[in-house]
Formats: structure tokens, C-alpha cells, sequence
């Protein structure tokens, strides 16, 4: 699946997904269930490997040459 954003779009889920991360470590830090804690920590990594993903995506539409 592929979703174009425009810039603003971009910026906007990256910082709603780093504003998440911090909640997740710490119910990761709390969570009892072994399960409920790797399904968290899923979630987080998932959250994380975005975040990336978008700042590499950025970076290239603004190194990208135009037409």
C-alpha cells in the first residue's frame, strides 16, 4: 500500500507518532502481560521504523532535482 502526503500531511503523522512513543515505553514499562508487553513493544518499533521512514522521505524530496 502506498499514501502520498503533502509535506504538511508528513509533518503532522511524524510528530503524532513521536508524541506516541513516549506513552508506549511507559506501558511497555508497566504492562504485566508478557503478550499485552511484545504486542506494545511492536507497536513502538512499528511507530519508530515510520518516524524513519518518513525523515528519509522528506530528506529525498528535498534533495530530489527538479523538473
Amino acid at each position: 500500500m502506498q499514501v502520498d502526503l503533502t509535506t504538511e500531511e508528513a509533518a503532522t503523522l511524524k510528530a503524532l507518532l513521536r508524541d506516541c512513543i513516549p506513552d508506549l515505553k511507559r506501558e511497555i514499562a508497566r504492562a504485566d502481560d508478557r503478550q499485552f508487553r511484545h504486542e506494545l513493544v511492536q507497536r513502538e518499533e512499528l511507530c519508530e521504523r515510520l518516524v524513519a521512514r518518513l525523515d528519509r522521505d522528506v530528506t529525498r524530496a528535498h534533495s530530489a532535482p527538479a523538473l
